[in-house]
């Protein structure tokens, strides 16, 4: 692991940038310090620029966040959201007559990403045995435990349904600390059931593979990706084969003791690193 100071240390490695959102950009309330400036950097350096996000909903809506904190669509390439993977796998099995999965699904989630299918001829139903595939996006608030969504997922389980989780994250980290509960937590509770699960997002291959598509690039030493998450970002980065950037106040924030932009201490890191058996190539505050 190298230890830089921003990634205007070594951003003459690369063409291609791969960035997390939410604990790189943001952390749900605000923009951290110096982003929109280091992107910008970036971008007058002729960079390209992806957003790659485990966010469960459509990569528009993921836009209209990115420009509400200064990131305007002239400061990257393209987004691809796991929502956004998810969608285009939907529509494909529509097009092949629903041969993967049929109509109706079972939804576990907040209002807020349940509109993820508009568009396409899928049915939402509210008894898990009409359905042939459930789908989770999460929980409802900021202050959701794991017993909101259970019975859900049991009901789920019951009717021997395919879980389809949209974001793989356990958790995610806000400024102040606070750690705010993701679908990967319930998807971690099928498996325990021996549900069957089915992921889109990182740090699954397809995501990087559709990436490189959309980037015209196959040459993977010119790619870089930016994240903070060391079972998502980084195992996905660098099973992939291509390099990884931690930044060190995201979701470890609260494990290493510092905030965005902050120096972490590298003997705790290293620890850390060590304890998931991953290490970055590089590893900054922030950006």
């Amino acid at each position: 692991m190298q230890f830089k100071n921003n990634i205007r240390e070594f951003a003459d490695l690369y063409d291609y940038f791969i960035f997390d959102v939410w604990g790189v950009v943001h952390d749900g309330s605000s923009a951290y310090a110096g982003v929109v400036d280091a992107i910008k950097f970036l971008r007058a350096q002729n960079k390209k620029i992806c957003f790659l996000s485990n966010a469960p909903r459509r990569a528009f809506k993921v836009a209209a966040v990115l420009e509400k904190y200064g990131i305007t669509s002239d400061l990257y390439d393209f987004i691809l959201t796991s929502g956004e993977a998810a969608y285009i796998d939907f529509e494909k099995n529509q097009k092949e007559n629903f041969t993967s999965f049929g109509r109706n699904y079972f939804y576990i989630g907040p209002k807020k990403d349940i509109d993820l299918l508009n568009g396409l001829e899928y049915q939402m139903v509210d008894d898990a045995s009409q359905a042939s595939f459930a789908i989770t996006t999460g929980f409802d608030n900021d202050n959701s435990v794991l017993a909101e969504k259970m019975p859900q997922l049991l009901s789920a389980h019951k009717s021997n349904l395919p879980l389809i989780c949209v974001n793989p994250d356990l958790i995610v980290v806000k400024q102040s600390g606070a750690e705010l509960i993701c679908a990967g937590a319930l998807a971690l509770e099928y498996k325990k059931l021996n549900g069957e699960v089915l992921y889109y997002g990182k740090p699954f291959p397809t995501v990087y593979e559709l990436t490189c598509k959309m980037f015209g690039c196959d040459d993977l030493k010119k790619i870089v990706a930016i994240g903070d998450g060391m079972e998502t970002d980084i195992k996905g980065a660098n099973d992939f084969g291509i390099d990884s950037v931690l930044i060190t106040g995201g979701i470890l924030s609260n494990i290493l003791g510092v905030k965005y932009g902050q120096v972490a201490d590298k003997n705790k890191l290293e620890t850390v690193c060590k304890n998931y058996q991953l290490f970055p190539k590089f590893v900054i505050p922030g950006l």
